[in-house]
Parts: C-alpha cells; sequence; structure tokens
C-alpha cells in the first residue's frame, strides 16, 4: 500500500502578536518566521511518521526548491513534485498568545496542475493505494475522477470550505475527515447530530471522521459510531493540528488497525502538536506520540 498525497506546498510566514488584527488595525508583531507549510505538506509529514510510503505530489516555484528537499529529508518520496514557473504558494499567519490563528493564503503554484500532470501520476498508481487530498490546489474534480477510475481508496479533507467542495461527487470518496463548520457547508445541518444523519443517510457508503476541537472527535460508518475525547493540554500554536491528525488517522486506519487505536494515536499527535510552535516542524515522531499516551495515562 502506498499513500499518495496531492496537495499543496507553500511557504509559511509566521507573525507572533498579542492578538489577531481587527479590521483597520495595525499592530506590530513580536517576531517573524519563515517555515515549510501547505495543509498537503503538513499531510505529507503526519502520514510519514507513521507509514514508510508516501508520495507527495505537487507544484512549487522557483523559490521552493528548499521544500522539496525538507519533504525528502522526511522520507517522503518527491518524484512527483514539479517546478513551475509560478511563484510558490504563501501563508500568511497571526499566531496570538493563546495560540489561536488566523490565515491568509496565496495560492501561486499549487494551481498550477493539469490534465496531462493528472494523468501522468495515476499511471503509476492504482489498486491498494490511497489518494489523499485537500482543497488547495486545482482540478480536484478531475483528480478524484481520475483516482476513482483507477481504483484508489480517496481520502478528502475538504479544507477550505469553497463552492466547489460542495460539487464535489461524495460516492467516490472513501473517507471525509472534516471540523464541524466544514460538516455543515457541505450538509446545511446544523449540530454533530444532525450530520451524522445526513452523511449516513445520503452516502451509506462513506466512512466520516468530525473532529470537535475541545470536544474531541467521532468516528461513523454504517456500522460504528465511535466518539474519543480531546487531550487537555496547553496550547501554544493550533496551527497544523487537524493536519497532524489527519496524517496519523489516516495512515493507522488503512494499515488495518482499530478504529479507537487510530483515534487516539491520531488525538495524542494533535495534542502534542499544539505544545510547540509552527505547523510541520510540530509535528511528533510516532515514538514521540506513544511516549506521550503512556504518560497521559
Amino acid at each position: 500500500m502506498r499513500i499518495i498525497n496531492f496537495g499543496s506546498i507553500n511557504i509559511d510566514i509566521f507573525f507572533a502578536v498579542d492578538h489577531i488584527v481587527r479590521p483597520g488595525e495595525t499592530i506590530s508583531a513580536r517576531s517573524i518566521e519563515k517555515r515549510a507549510g501547505g495543509k498537503g505538506l503538513n499531510q505529507s509529514i503526519a502520514l510519514a511518521k507513521n507509514s514508510d510510503s508516501v508520495y507527495h505530489v505537487g507544484n512549487i516555484g522557483i523559490d521552493g526548491k528548499f521544500l522539496a528537499e525538507y519533504l525528502e529529508s522526511e522520507h517522503i518520496n518527491t518524484e512527483f513534485v514539479r517546478e513551475s514557473e509560478s511563484l510558490t504558494g504563501n501563508a500568511l499567519i497571526q499566531v496570538d498568545d493563546k495560540g489561536e490563528n488566523s490565515i491568509v493564503l496565496y495560492k501561486g503554484a499549487n494551481f498550477d496542475n493539469d490534465k496531462d500532470f493528472v494523468d501522468r501520476v495515476f499511471d503509476h498508481f492504482g489498486e491498494n493505494d490511497i489518494l489523499v487530498l485537500q482543497n488547495e490546489i486545482n482540478m480536484m474534480d478531475y483528480i478524484i475522477d481520475k483516482a476513482y477510475e483507477k481504483g484508489l481508496k480517496i481520502v478528502l479533507n475538504p479544507s477550505p470550505i469553497t463552492e466547489e467542495i460542495k460539487k464535489f461527487d461524495y460516492d467516490k470518496i472513501d473517507m471525509l475527515l472534516l471540523n464541524e463548520h466544514e460538516a455543515k457547508a457541505i450538509s446545511g445541518k446544523s449540530g454533530v447530530e444532525a450530520n451524522i444523519k445526513y452523511f449516513k443517510e445520503t452516502y451509506p457508503n462513506l466512512k466520516l471522521v468530525i473532529t470537535l476541537g475541545k470536544e474531541g472527535s467521532i468516528y461513523i460508518s454504517q456500522k460504528d459510531i465511535i466518539r474519543q475525547e480531546a487531550k487537555k493540554v496547553k496550547a501554544v500554536d493550533s496551527t497544523g493540528a487537524g493536519d497532524t491528525f489527519t496524517g496519523y488517522f489516516v495512515a493507522s486506519f488503512y494499515q488495518g488497525k482499530k478504529v479507537r487505536d487510530c483515534l487516539e494515536l491520531a488525538t495524542s499527535a494533535s495534542a502534542l502538536s499544539v505544545m510547540k510552535k509552527g505547523a510541520s516542524v510540530s509535528i511528533p515522531s510516532l515514538s514521540e506520540v506513544e511516549e506521550f499516551m503512556r504518560e497521559y495515562l
């Protein structure tokens, strides 16, 4: 089994601030840092912490070569990371004293996918492989259709929410990982129970994981509803916590581990990640997560 993450690659620029800037307000940042990021890259890093066969597919500009090197240093295959004439995607991130964040995205090279590139990528993959997607790249409809045609299992984290995300054929998706706000945007329903009912009735074969922040998470399938409590830790920076959860859960689940164990592992990894600054750099190793789980009990 190979895990292919067809996703964004960004240069993240972090501003440490007292509070998230308000409309019309100018504030000073205490510090600024440049790091590797993008939901796609973050999730690839998290996947690779728990799997030894992760491929990242995506685009960088000439200013982003260090990002491909970073992925390789994390034992991720970058055969299908190509250089574009566009600038690399960027994210401007404010992080306040409470660890909350606000993000502005510039898509850049992440939207340089075309049919020829997608076709070439999927010529190398097929049944028994897993495709992980977010919504920070273009050609999503075509990528989903092509992967489904080739027999891959498709995992979608529909973030950020756009009008296009509501038009996807969710009958082609094997698993959806999303938060409450994203679930509501797709279903039109308010509340966790209403969303569970909607997805079970509308897409009976879809596996669903809804993350609920401090309230934990829920796994839903036709057979099971499994709830997981959150871990109580002191948050320093919540950037990338959801990507950490996604990567750890997906890698464990498709290795055939029990859902409860996957939720426990992913929740612990996510909790550890918010205790450090940054996105991809805050993603813990498997050994760190296992040690945290032993000590937390």
